[in-house]
């Protein structure tokens, strides 16, 4: 393996000019610059990293965590990380702890421990507030995307979800709709809330009654309650719902699954609008494109890595809270009721 003294030896300069080009100092001539990159790339030289970063006290990495990585979901998040790291010559660190709370917080302790520079964190549940309190505590650089801990002085990035929601009921009111149902996800996600804050607000401020079992809950947002999902569907018609708002897309094709498999069409009979606008859906789903509320993930991804690159070179030093919004795209699931 080769080392700093071949490459300073190869290309004729000190040890000091290597180092300093390794660094990224501006303390060395763009001649030189070249010709230590040069001598790098034909020795096939790796600087040691764990040394600079003990000079640095900067490891050049990011760390990201997501809850499960292999969801599509975070596809163009993770592009737009890629991105903007890329750009900036930073490195990135993926972490998928998944629900487990003991996971995560060895994650962090792991992490926080000259591992990385400083985190992102991507999540909703209201149990994180003790994790966010020791981040905030210890001083660690971190940016929270949907975490919303508005009390506290964090850096957070957060979609207008409760603007999200009312868009796609009033999109279903728009189509003649007036018995709209409800299928939210966990209660103790903040994301799932805000949607569930949006819906009722849109359903008051146009008069439409909401009928006790228009409100369905799947709570871990993977499994839909059949009976009463059936039991609501059972209605006669006339009392049934004509249209139905899910808290996300993974819940609306539970929601189409179902109506097909019970004699139902949508969505000539029910109109069904989700969260999220995923792109693929997976095997399990054969339904019709899902009418649903985009989200400009690429955009917060991209966003995430430039705020943390600010905080870090000090550029930022006040928190940081931004809004985005997001916006109804239009597919196949939702048509004009003639009741």
């Amino acid at each position: 393996m080769k080392t700093i003294k071949d490459v300073a030896a190869y290309s004729g300069v000190s040890l000091t000019t290597v180092s300093r080009v390794v660094n990224g100092s501006d303390k060395v001539s763009p001649k030189t610059k070249a010709k230590v990159d040069q001598a790098i790339k034909e020795l096939g030289y790796f600087p040691n990293n764990a040394a600079r970063s003990l000079v640095k006290k900067q490891t050049d990495s990011i760390a990201i965590l997501l809850r499960n990585i292999h969801d599509p979901f975070f596809t163009d998040l993770i592009r737009g990380i890629e991105d903007a790291s890329a750009l900036l010559g930073r490195n990135v660190i993926f972490c998928s702890p998944g629900r487990d709370e003991k996971v995560r917080d060895r994650y962090i302790e792991y992490l926080t421990n000259g591992i990385s520079d400083a985190i992102i964190l991507y999540g909703s549940l209201f149990s994180d507030k003790a994790m966010i309190e020791h981040l905030q505590e210890v001083g660690f650089p971190f940016l929270l995307i949907e975490n919303n801990f508005q009390m506290m002085p964090v850096n957070q990035f957060l979609i207008d979800n409760v603007t999200g929601a009312k868009d796609a009921v009033n999109y279903l009111i728009s189509h003649n709709h007036k018995r709209i149902a409800h299928v939210m996800g966990n209660p103790n996600k903040k994301v799932i809330l805000e949607r569930f804050s949006g819906y009722m607000e849109t359903m008051q401020d146009n008069g439409l009654i909401i009928q006790d079992y228009y409100i369905q809950n799947t709570l871990n947002d993977s499994s839909l309650s059949l009976p009463n999902f059936r039991e609501m569907m059972a209605h006669p018609e006339g009392e049934r719902p004509t249209a139905i708002f899910c808290s996300n897309d993974k819940i609306a094709m539970q929601v189409i699954n179902e109506l097909q498999q019970s004699g139902f069409k949508v969505p000539e009979d029910v109109s069904v609008v989700g969260f999220d606008n995923l792109i693929t859906y997976g095997f399990s789903y054969r339904g019709p494109r899902i009418t649903s509320i985009q989200q400009p993930l690429y955009q917060i991804g991209y966003d995430s890595i430039l705020s943390i690159d600010g905080m870090l070179q000090g550029s930022i030093t006040t928190p940081i809270n931004k809004f985005y919004q997001a916006t109804l795209e239009e597919h196949e699931t939702v048509c004009f009721c003639t009741e």
